[in-house]
């Protein structure tokens, strides 16, 4: 489970000769004209944002940029490539803004801002404003709910960042030990959950089912894998069949978990792949536990509800990915 990396870097390039400047960052490192806020979002953790401003700027500002390109390279290549292209004889100066990094969270947003600001100092800024007052040596921390080892919306981001007074290289070692902690604390049951899934396949399909289980929750990014190991499912007394079982350690809560076990059973013909049964402290939880429902219910059309569910947080080559598998079980 990945909770924590490095958002893109900043940097300001004061010159009278800003097309040229451009020109070269374009031709020479791929880079591409872009608004800030699509800049951001197609960014990664290797990519800088070059602001070209006139060189009587001071201060950053996105605001005084005449033009911006994301380049897909760090900023000391964007530098050197610069320098040893002898680009630098167009440059009057050139400024480093604040760095940037994504953490993932869970649970009360609001609870975990004001823990960073009561922990690390700092101030609730958005771009603009964190950019501005931002120096070199400070971070703007961004917080979301979905997984950051993909591509990120603006609408995926919480709101405000924290503009955070140290540096970035000081917060990421602080933050890779103490960032479960800040997790945990905000967490509703303030707890995490060691969960044992049973995989049944009565066609002996094992190795498939279990290959796009672990596939999905690789891409929610939800939790880890502490184990797997085969064992006896006792699914009538008297009685028990063969099962393949994952410990797996996660904060979402057992009837989270079992909304997705629960959304791969069944396709969305109604066709059944396999059972997930789910077990926490030795209970084993039913779908009928996810939602406490009056009425007659059909496991078949809820599974079909979940699903839906599922597909909203993957992406199209995902969902593509976890169709193929599945059109080998039918």
């Amino acid at each position: 489970m990945l909770f924590l990396r490095m958002g893109p870097r900043f940097l300001f390039i004061r010159s009278d000769e800003i097309q040229e400047v451009k020109a070269f960052l374009i031709q020479h490192l791929e880079g591409k004209s872009i608004p800030f806020h699509e800049g951001l979002e197609l960014a990664t953790e290797d990519s800088t944002l070059c602001f070209l401003t006139e060189k009587n700027k001071e201060k950053t500002s996105i605001k005084d940029a005449k033009e911006i390109v994301l380049v897909n390279q760090v900023a000391s290549v964007c530098l050197s490539e610069m320098i040893n292209s002898h680009v630098e004889k167009m440059v009057y100066r050139v400024d480093m803004g604040p760095a940037s990094m994504i953490m993932r969270i869970a649970g009360d947003e609001k609870k975990i801002m004001k823990r960073f600001l009561e922990v690390y100092q700092g101030e609730l800024v958005n771009w603009e404003e964190g950019i501005c007052k931002g120096e070199k040596g400070d971070t703007i921390l961004s917080l979301t709910q979905k997984p950051i080892n993909s591509v990120l919306k603006k609408n995926d981001m919480i709101t405000p960042n924290i503009l955070l007074y140290q540096p970035v290289t000081y917060l990421y070692k602080a933050l890779r030990i103490e960032g479960t902690r800040f997790i945990t604390q905000n967490l509703e049951q303030g707890q995490w959950y060691e969960l044992r899934i049973n995989i049944y396949d009565s066609e002996g399909k094992y190795q498939e089912n279990y290959e796009r289980l672990v596939y999905v929750l690789s891409k929610l990014e939800i939790g880890m894998i502490l184990g797997e190991t085969w064992t006896k499912d006792h699914a009538l007394s008297l009685f028990s069949v063969l099962a393949y079982q994952i410990r797996f350690f996660t904060y979402c809560t057992p009837e989270e978990i079992k909304k997705v076990l629960v959304g791969l059973e069944y396709t969305f013909e109604g066709e059944r792949l396999v059972d997930y049964d789910l077990y926490y402290r030795n209970k084993k939880i039913s779908w009928i536990d996810i939602e406490k429902k009056k009425g007659r219910r059909n496991k078949m059309n809820e599974s079909r509800t979940y699903r839906e569910e599922l597909y909203t947080r993957l992406s199209r080559d995902d969902i593509s990915y976890l169709e193929k598998i599945e059109a080998g079980l039918v």
